[in-house]
């Protein structure tokens, strides 16, 4: 039955009552676009496809807040971006705090004042990584010990970069984690800016 309103908003009335076949019939429209443009956006066919799972998870989620007056592809577009950026900027505070917990392990490593301190700081870390889940404590082996890419991880172990780079940040916050509950967070930056200081 024809309602005389514009296709696109009749779907959006019938999305924002529940109707899960509207739902289908926008995720068709859109998905191919949506997906081009993400992966345009962070350059990662992976993690595009993830950006758009958690797109239309969120339309859904939202349908009843959808304002039908609204253009809804600039709207899409817009929710995109968001993920996007917010998925960008996870990734950027990981690779900081993960470049840091490195250098201040390498400085340990390093030194040449092998005293009980460090013994025990660097016993810690390594427990961290042996009670790592079996995957997650492989892949970090094989980036931090092999020092092989992710590139080159994901080809070994037959997954997607993005599992790898996953599985990274994860196994670096568990590690930072488990320093810090075993209270040495604290005298391991001291250990490490008297390093940095003396050199």
């Amino acid at each position: 039955m024809n309602s005389g309103l514009p296709k696109d908003i009749e779907l959006l009335l019938k999305l924002r009552n529940g109707e899960a076949s509207a739902f289908a019939e926008i995720y068709n429209q859109y998905r191919s676009k949506i997906l081009v443009y993400a992966c345009n956006l962070c350059k990662s066919e992976d993690l595009a496809e993830e950006i758009v799972q958690e797109v239309f998870i969120k339309i859904w989620q939202k349908r009843a807040q959808i304002n039908t007056a609204l253009h809804f592809g600039a709207y899409i577009k817009k929710i995109t971006l968001n993920h996007v950026l917010n998925h960008l900027k996870k990734v950027a505070r990981e690779k900081v705090l993960q470049k840091e917990l490195f250098g201040y392990i390498e400085a340990l490593r390093n030194s040449t004042e092998e005293n009980l301190f460090e013994k025990e700081l660097l016993k810690t870390y390594d427990e961290a990584i042996q009670n790592l889940p079996p995957q997650k404590k492989l892949i970090y082996h094989m980036s931090r010990i092999e020092d092989l890419s992710h590139d080159e991880i994901a080809e070994k172990l037959n997954i997607s970069k993005n599992t790898v780079k996953n599985h990274m940040v994860e196994a670096t916050r568990f590690i930072r984690n488990y320093v810090s509950k075993n209270d040495c967070v604290i005298c391991f930056l001291i250990a490490a800016s008297n390093y940095f200081h003396s050199n």
